[in-house]
């Protein structure tokens, strides 16, 4: 199977808000404490975790024939926020631990329920790339 290629390009103005024309989609990232618009950037990327969790869930039922009533995924993240704020550290600037909780209605036992939960975070990218350093680049476009 061929490389997906998935690129997004963001706009920041005068103030905090920060924007994404995705397909025909307007996103909005935002601080509280500013204009208040969107979530903050740490609100999405756990978002995008538990969103990217339920739609490879959905795929996966669908495989395997389960009929997925509902799925709910409840992400929890801790962090030091000392690092982002510049401030002294023997943190991470990112979370120190995320936890993931699904609550799963469909006809399935307990223990089935927590493995078909794994093999939904196995197929994840988002959570993929959270398990295993994935090569990030910067630099300044001219």
């Amino acid at each position: 199977m061929a490389e997906k290629v998935i690129e997004v390009t963001t706009h920041m103005a005068g103030d905090w808000k920060v924007t994404a024309q995705i397909r025909e989609h307007l996103l909005v990232i935002d601080q509280p404490t500013a204009t208040n618009e969107g979530a903050n950037p740490l609100e999405t990327f756990l978002f995008s975790l538990g969103g990217c969790i339920s739609a490879i869930a959905r795929m996966v039922a669908r495989e395997q024939k389960i009929e997925l009533r509902q799925f709910d995924v409840h992400v929890r993240a801790v962090m030091n926020s000392a690092g982002l704020l510049g401030q002294p550290s023997d943190d991470p600037v990112g979370f120190k631990d995320i936890a993931i909780n699904a609550s799963i209605d469909a006809d399935l036992t307990e223990e089935q329920k927590r493995i078909f939960l794994d093999a939904v975070c196995h197929r994840c990218p988002v959570h993929d790339n959270l398990l295993h350093p994935t090569l990030v680049t910067h630099a300044v476009k001219n």
